[in-house]
């Protein structure tokens, strides 16, 4: 077997499980969610959400890029090595975050009354600023844990604990009225008892023996981590921002009304966020051994897959928008069908264009990745601005949407200049020439005679989904490496394929 399809079984198995953690995390935090979102008003709701983007800035100023750094750095360095290298980077991290997460509690007040102009929130931002240290501390240990391959481990720790302590405490809050202290104390809580199970799990991937303090190995991966830093930051501005000034420029209720959509359109990172977990390191691995061309081919193999996926969640979350958003919040939530919409567009081409992100984060490109994401942070911000006061919460999608294809698309031309290689060949993306026209009919003609029922909406999903997925395999039929990992499959997980052989030499030879 060649090291690339040993990447690619690697990356395979470790995305099944992934997903499937995913999946569950945002299945679990979407009930947690529609509890509160039902609960609360829309206004109070609008308040939790601008609560939870301050406690995601927290954590990413407070981390110094140092998960990103782990994520990069443990799997090249010798085994004797890791032990310090991740004890220099949790206490690093908590010190920095410690400190930024008591400045943010304390301040609470002058925040909400003179930042967001909004002394609503007050409350959501000292809860969430308190829990800062814990939130930074859970991505340090996932991000080491994800430099370790080991993604059992973190999908116990986000996908599985996490949400599962979260959707406890929300409901325990609804039950006794706690109202928005009490569910800002629910989702904040439980990244305390993440952080502490995923230190834990971390400690134990981590050799017995410990390396004395190597300051030039701790230098290298603070200056490897440190440009993270401003690409968090900027990504988090081009993802978040537009909560804080919607907030500013409209009001907690059509902050609550964005969150609400943007929550909804999370499901499909869920496809993207899998197979990036272990393709970087597995990557970096392959590349510090001097194997881009391998490489290159084990991203190859899941882009086509990644927009069939992508295309089957434009249904529910794009053509059926409002519909869903109805179905699932309540009426009083309807105006995010239309944001909905342009999120799902911008969220599909991210899925598909972010895997040169990982590529680049393989490959030591740190600074280029930090100057795309300052470059969508400003147009993102300058386009809120200028996009919220002339068209609401609509204004603000179209902006996240821009600085995705804008961060993404060039990465994809950075990784093409850097390597002479692209993910993106026409054999990995022509499952978009038959999306379209499916797409259109799904719309024009199958939407407008669909009742609008969860049910219904469910049905049409699923067999558009099937319909797509079966016409690609039809059409374009299965590479040599998507037959690699179904036999891969049969073998590794004892199924009986039998009696689909024919089949599968027949898609194999098209």
């Amino acid at each position: 077997m060649t090291d690339v399809d040993q990447a690619i079984r690697d990356v395979v198995k470790g995305a099944s499980v992934v997903t499937l953690g995913l999946f569950l995390e945002l299945l679990i935090a979407f009930v947690a969610q529609v509890v509160a979102a039902n609960y609360l008003s829309v206004a109070d709701f609008g308040g939790l959400t601008a609560g939870t983007a301050l406690l995601d800035l927290g954590a990413i100023v407070g981390g110094l890029g140092l998960a990103s750094g782990l994520t990069r750095y443990l799997p090249r360095v010798d085994e004797a090595e890791k032990r310090m290298l991740v004890l220099a980077s949790v206490g690093m991290a908590l010190v920095t975050s410690t400190l930024l997460g008591a400045a943010v509690a304390l301040n609470a007040s002058f925040i909400a009354s003179t930042v967001f102009g909004n002394p609503n929130v007050t409350v959501s931002i000292r809860v969430f600023g308190a829990a800062i240290p814990f939130a930074t501390l859970l991505n340090v240990a996932v991000g080491g844990i994800r430099g370790q391959e080991r993604s059992t481990y973190w999908v116990f720790v986000k996908n599985i604990v996490h949400p599962i302590v979260r959707i406890t405490l929300v409901v325990g809050a609804v039950l006794y009225g706690l109202g928005q202290a009490g569910l800002a104390g629910a989702y904040a809580v439980p990244y305390a008892v993440s952080a502490l199970i995923g230190l834990v799990l971390l400690h134990r991937t981590l050799p017995r023996s410990r390396a004395p303090l190597n300051r030039d190995r701790v230098e290298a991966v603070t200056r490897y981590s440190l440009p993270f830093t401003v690409s968090e930051i900027s990504g988090f501005i081009y993802r978040s921002i537009d909560i804080f000034l919607i907030l500013y420029y409209i009001g907690d209720a059509a902050t609550g009304i964005y969150g609400v959509a943007y929550a909804a359109v999370s499901f499909m990172g869920v496809f993207s966020t899998a197979f990036n977990f272990l393709a970087t390191p597995i990557a970096s691995r392959l590349e510090n051994d001097a194997a881009v061309d391998d490489a290159m081919e084990m991203f190859r193999a899941v882009v086509r897959w990644l927009i069939v996926a992508s295309v089957c969640a434009l249904v529910p979350l794009g053509v059926f928008a409002t519909d869903f958003i109805v179905n699932i919040y309540g009426s009083k939530y309807a105006d995010g069908g239309i944001v909905l919409t342009v999120l799902a567009v911008g969220f599909a081409a991210k899925n598909v264009l972010s895997i040169n992100n990982s590529i680049l984060e393989a490959v030591g490109r740190s600074k280029i990745l930090s100057f795309n994401s300052a470059l969508a942070a400003v147009t993102n911000l300058a386009l809120n601005v200028v996009l919220i006061p002339r068209f609401g919460i609509i204004g603000a999608a179209l902006a996240t949407t821009a600085s995705f294809l804008l961060r993404d698309g060039l990465a994809a031309v950075q990784v093409y200049l850097a390597l002479g290689e692209t993910p993106l060949v026409w054999q990995a993306t022509r499952p978009i020439a038959l999306a379209v026209p499916i797409l259109v009919v799904v719309w024009q003609v199958v939407s407008p005679a669909t009742p609008s029922t969860l049910l219904w909406l469910i049905a049409v999903t699923g067999l558009t989904a099937l319909v797509y997925a079966v016409t690609v395999l039809l059409t374009f039929g299965l590479s040599e490496t998507e037959t690699m990992i179904l036999r891969s499959a049969e073998e590794q997980y004892g199924l009986d394929l039998t009696r689909f052989d024919g089949l599968i030499r027949w898609l194999s030879q098209r």
